[in-house]
């Protein structure tokens, strides 16, 4: 029975590992394919991030399962906030609401000085503007998905009693 109280850390180890997984395809995807993101893109990496620092430390030996369980719970509010985040600029990038004007297409009064200006810097992709669909979904659609699983798989991780219990 003393075996089934420790097994707490198999949840937070492979809500870890996914958050890490994520980030591996982000990173992969703008390096690998050239699929460069755009500001919502790395907004969006921070809870991942987060996710893996505070997985990480959840999972020493010197953490209890209790404290492993709370950590749990933090997590996935992490990836409520991530899947938050990713609908939002998935919403951007259909057009459903408008951006931040620093990445999306919208442009005010321009004037010549400022296009001679602009023609000398290395381009940013716009937020509203998808690199990259697959059967109509962008890689911010798939993520909210992505986070939402997440989310509730950690939080059904973290409600499970005999995970927990003290033998």
């Amino acid at each position: 029975m003393a075996a089934s109280a420790d097994k707490g850390w198999q949840a937070t180890a492979a809500v870890t590992l996914a958050a890490a997984g994520i980030l591996a395809v982000a990173y992969v995807a703008q390096y690998g394919f050239g699929l460069w993101p755009c500001s919502l893109c790395y907004v969006q990496r921070v809870p991942y991030f987060v996710v893996v620092v505070l997985g990480a430390l959840a999972l020493m030996p010197a953490v209890d399962a209790r404290s492993r369980r709370i950590v749990l719970f933090h997590l996935a509010g992490l990836f409520f906030l991530e899947a938050g985040l990713a609908l939002y600029h998935a919403g951007v990038e259909m057009h459903w609401w408008q951006g931040p004007t620093a990445c999306t297409g919208s442009m005010g009064a321009v004037s010549l000085d400022d296009l001679t200006s602009a023609l000398s810097k290395p381009g940013n992709p716009l937020c509203d503007e998808p690199a990259f669909l697959f059967m109509g979904i962008s890689m911010a659609g798939y993520n909210v998905f992505a986070a939402l699983v997440l989310g509730v798989a950690s939080t059904v991780a973290a409600l499970r009693k005999p995970w927990w219990a003290r033998a």
